[in-house]
């Protein structure tokens, strides 16, 4: 039997289990989850911002300080009758290149975990492309024997199930898993979510940020519980089940219950916090970040030429050759990562 003669024969007892019309979920008020992980997005995203700004700002003082010509400069040393240059400058211009550096890291930093994700992103849509996905209720099934079902796509999130789902779940914990998913996707959830995590590589310094892009995480997955208890009439067994179904039949890939969930259908209600004292930190620090950069700034003065530190007192050749070097050797990295073999292994939600 082929892949998709596999997923028909899947297919078409799960048409037959689920309800028509059960897909629509009533529009009703948010759920506190609901509203406590758009709160954690929110936060996550205005704290990852204010620190890209604050980054972009004192790179800009850097080119405000700094005097860079293609001339000789006055700034030289003889060594064996050998004249070598050197850059010059004072404390304000070397405290606004430190800032400077933290800043550039900073960007790095965001836009290597921007590319990350933009390239585990294609490779997993194209991953799901070969296994031939058919459509079931603004879902799509695609063969594998693992019980897997999730939400994926950054711009265009769609739910995924497998085969190995709708044989191992019945109607009613099949319904729960499809409203529990469909919410991630209403809600772009996978994009919330790696935007959280580009900007918290950008603030590797404040490892709060990281932590709130995780806490964000469990609130999404509780309120796709919470949506899925709205379709089941707030009966929580059919999405317990299908909780239960999926951990015993996937000890092999290490995914269990989590605590919190389980607490959430028993009925406690989740606790969260809003994090002032993460936002006032972490503005001190930008604020702080700035400030420095600004008092610097007004009394930096440095100057220096296109040749490499040390080596001539004239304008090299090879500097500028380092640029399209650079630029070749970051499209050949780029290259290589896209080409490189990543076994699909989707997030189960």
């Amino acid at each position: 039997m082929t892949p998709a003669s596999r997923a028909q024969s899947a297919l078409r007892p799960a048409e037959a289990l689920i309800q028509p019309g059960a897909e629509e979920a009533s529009a009703v008020p948010e759920a506190p989850a609901t509203i406590a992980a758009g709160r954690a997005f929110r936060t996550s995203m205005l704290l990852g911002v204010l620190g890209l700004a604050s980054a972009l700002f004192v790179i800009t003082r850097l080119f405000e300080s700094w005097r860079v010509s293609s001339g000789p400069t006055s700034h030289v040393v003889s060594v064996f009758g050998q004249r070598l240059s050197y850059p010059a400058a004072n404390a304000g211009a070397v405290v606004v290149t430190a800032l400077a550096g933290l800043g550039l890291l900073m960007v790095g930093a965001a836009a290597w975990g921007l590319a990350r994700e933009l390239l585990a992103d294609r490779r997993f849509r194209m991953a799901l492309r070969a296994r031939s996905p058919m459509p079931l209720h603004q879902a799509s099934v695609f063969n594998d024997e693992r019980p897997q079902a999730f939400c994926a796509g950054l711009v265009h999130p769609r739910v995924y199930l497998s085969t190995g789902a709708l044989e191992l779940l019945d109607g009613p914990a099949l319904e729960a898993v499809l409203a529990h998913e469909r919410h991630h996707a209403s809600r772009h959830d996978p994009l919330r979510l790696a935007c959280g995590r580009v900007l918290a590589a950008g603030l590797f310094f404040i490892p709060s940020l990281a932590h709130l892009v995780e806490r964000q995480h469990a609130l999404a997955e509780i309120s796709a519980d919470e949506s899925a208890l709205r379709t089941s009439g707030g009966d929580p067994s059919a999405l317990a089940s299908a909780m239960l179904s999926f951990s015993q039949a996937s000890e092999a890939d290490a995914f269990g219950v989590d605590a919190e969930r389980v607490d959430h259908l028993l009925g406690e209600r989740t606790q969260w916090r809003f994090p002032v004292g993460l936002c006032i930190a972490t503005a001190a620090v930008l604020s702080l970040l700035i400030g420095v950069a600004v008092l610097a700034a007004q009394v930096a003065a440095g100057s220096a030429t296109l040749a490499p530190p040390f080596l001539s007192s004239q304008p090299c050749i090879a500097v500028l050759a380092m640029i399209p070097a650079a630029a070749g050797l970051t499209g050949l990295a780029y290259l290589r990562a896209r080409r490189a073999p990543r076994a699909m292994a989707p997030t189960k939600s």
